[in-house]
């Protein structure tokens, strides 16, 4: 093939059939919106993302809604894909009552919920930083 730009291929990762996930209640253009975001084994990495309801049943959004969350889906089982390097490249636009940044498009609020840290993880980082104290023991104090 002359011509062809060669492409670098990323390993897709392969999620086990059980896995930790969240069910969020999103607001868009004044329509209450439901996502599910699931997890890697560590709990905290978002690999992917599915539409619950929210639009009309067999409605273009909902069509839309559920193919944007499949596409981002497949992009975050793939290494060097996280939802921040995509965040990055969408558009915003400004909330004329707050005047603060939001997304200008579902596809960025998408990818803000995948931002987000799930509800867990503070307890999460609490039970990491207490085995780590206990694989360390009691800390000595004073000097020699």
């Amino acid at each position: 093939m002359t011509g062809s730009v060669p492409r670098r291929k990323t390993a897709r990762t392969v999620l086990p059939p059980r896995r930790p996930a969240e069910t969020r209640k999103l607001s868009w253009a004044g329509q209450t919106v439901y996502v599910t975001v699931g997890y890697d084994a560590d709990h905290l990495r978002p690999r992917e993302i599915f539409y619950n309801g929210g639009y009309r049943s067999g409605s273009d959004m909902e069509a839309l809604v559920s193919d944007l969350c499949i596409a981002l889906s497949v992009m975050l089982q793939h290494d060097g894909v996280t939802a921040a390097s995509l965040a990055r490249s969408m558009s915003t636009a400004v909330d004329l009552r707050t005047g603060t940044p939001k997304p200008a498009a579902i596809l960025g609020l998408l990818l803000a919920e995948l931002e987000r840290p799930p509800a867990w993880s503070a307890e999460l980082a609490n039970r990491l930083r207490d085995a780590e104290q206990d694989v360390d023991g009691p800390q000595k104090g004073g000097s020699a």
